[in-house]
């Protein structure tokens, strides 16, 4: 039963968060498509790309985060019966330290750096927020 409701749900909310990411970079990726020769398998390839990108470029990554992050949420949320919070707060340490290895690996602008460290948490909190079982207090059920 606990891997069911703890162990499940942190390792499909985590998949399913870091394919989400993948599938939203490569929908930048073709609209700042990358110079001929860019191997995305080869660090210092990807690099030299990482830093010809533009701003607005960044943005996209950043609201790919954010809305991978919410879906996240709500998968390990729902599969975790919407009864714990734990499962979801898991998977955003997850894809916030997975970022952070893109922090160390990849050029990139300190802004976009900072605002991705801060992009996953609370973002996969919110998804849980959104489909967590609502507890009834005291007062209401006296009522009914």
């Amino acid at each position: 039963m606990a891997i069911t409701k703890h162990v499940l749900p942190v390792v499909v909310g985590a998949m399913a968060g870091m394919i989400l990411i993948t599938l939203g970079k490569s929908g930048v990726y073709l609209k700042y498509p990358p110079p001929a020769g860019t191997d995305f398998y080869e660090a210092d390839s990807l690099a030299v790309y990482m830093k010809l990108l533009p701003a607005p470029a960044f943005a996209l990554f950043l609201a790919d985060y954010v809305v991978c992050s919410f879906i996240a949420g709500i998968i390990c949320t729902l599969i975790a019966q919407r009864s714990s919070v734990v499962p979801a707060i898991a998977v955003g340490i997850t894809l916030t330290l997975s970022g952070m290895y893109y922090i160390f690996t990849m050029p990139q602008p300190v802004w976009y750096s900072l605002a991705s460290m801060f992009a996953f948490l609370p973002f996969v909190y919110l998804g849980y927020l959104s489909v967590r079982k609502k507890q009834l207090n005291a007062a209401s059920e006296t009522l009914a």
